[in-house]
């Protein structure tokens, strides 16, 4: 059961608050231009950047959102955080790294790489994980070109810019911006269009911008994101002969169940008023309850 929102009676006003979450990735994987057949979703690194030998690779991350943020949330703020765990051992060059909203779905994988003196390589891969060539190995699902092409297989505008330089510096923290915002908000509303972001080197064409990130294997040095939210609330409170109306907007398709009590502490109990059924499409749903004596605090939650 998810808290969206609460609402106090008499001459309260609404009791909004924003919350804030900490996501874990839930998928992170590389696309590597050098061995162009192998999976790295496996592995404790995910590979972003150019090789002193102008080879080329880009990372995947995937957060999941509805677990944890209640559908029909506002997405306020999100920052993307990652870990460099790596670097070139004859030095890198300081590049500006991108995160692009990827728009077609890929397959993490589980593979690593045998070779200790070569972690980013990984290994051949098996059905359905994502490599240089392809989004799911061993289907008819590649990418539009060999590492994903510009508005067909990832948005060519950023959503997110960071300058990226050496272990020292870490953590780095791709700071929320609108377009940050928007592709959280997007994926919240529809996961089904959420495939993550490719993280990207807006210097490719240079060697020694190569960085080893933290995967979500490396449980020290994980990529994260930090979404801070709205809950959906109750729109509209009005008094009238002696009866409290209450609306808010319900999304299609999601229950809702309306709730009172006589107060916000933890000895207070809830109990509920009425439950709104899933309606077909996104609509007004209103409720009108007599005034009592004392105070009255009300909220909707999601079964």
């Amino acid at each position: 059961m998810c808290l969206l929102a609460v609402l106090a009676l008499g001459l309260h006003c609404p009791y909004l608050r924003a919350d804030t979450v900490v996501l874990a990735s839930v998928a992170d994987t590389t696309l590597i231009e050098t061995a162009p057949d192998n999976n790295l979703g496996g592995a404790l690194i995910v590979n972003a950047g150019t090789t002193q030998n102008y080879t080329r690779n880009r990372g995947l991350f995937r957060f999941d959102l509805a677990s944890q943020i209640p559908r029909g949330s506002r997405i306020i703020k999100a920052d993307f955080v990652l870990e460099v765990t790596g670097e070139p051992k004859d030095g890198f060059s300081p590049s500006s790294f991108g995160l692009h909203r990827v728009l077609k779905p890929w397959g993490e994988g589980d593979k690593r790489s045998p070779d200790p003196a070569h972690p980013g390589q990984g290994a051949p891969a098996t059905t359905n994980e994502a490599t240089w060539n392809v989004r799911f190995a061993f289907t008819q699902n590649a990418w539009t070109v060999p590492g994903g092409s510009a508005t067909n297989d990832y948005a060519f505008n950023l959503s997110a810019e960071e300058q990226i330089y050496g272990l020292g510096d870490s953590p780095y923290t791709f700071a929320s911006t609108s377009a940050l915002v928007d592709d959280v908000q997007g994926w919240l509303d529809d996961p089904d269009t959420n495939f993550g972001w490719m993280l990207l080197c807006q210097a490719e064409q240079f060697n020694f911008t190569a960085r080893r990130f933290g995967s979500r294997e490396d449980s020290g040095h994980a990529p994260y994101l930090v979404v801070e939210y709205e809950p959906p609330k109750i729109d509209l409170v009005a008094v009238t002969s002696g009866r409290i109306d209450l609306s808010f907007t319900a999304l299609a398709n999601q229950p809702y169940t309306l709730e009172f009590s006589a107060g916000l502490s933890a000895s207070n109990d809830w109990s509920a008023l009425t439950n709104f059924p899933a309606q077909p499409a996104a609509t007004n749903l209103a409720f009108s309850d007599p005034i009592t004596s004392g105070q009255r605090f009300y909220r909707l939650r999601l079964p």
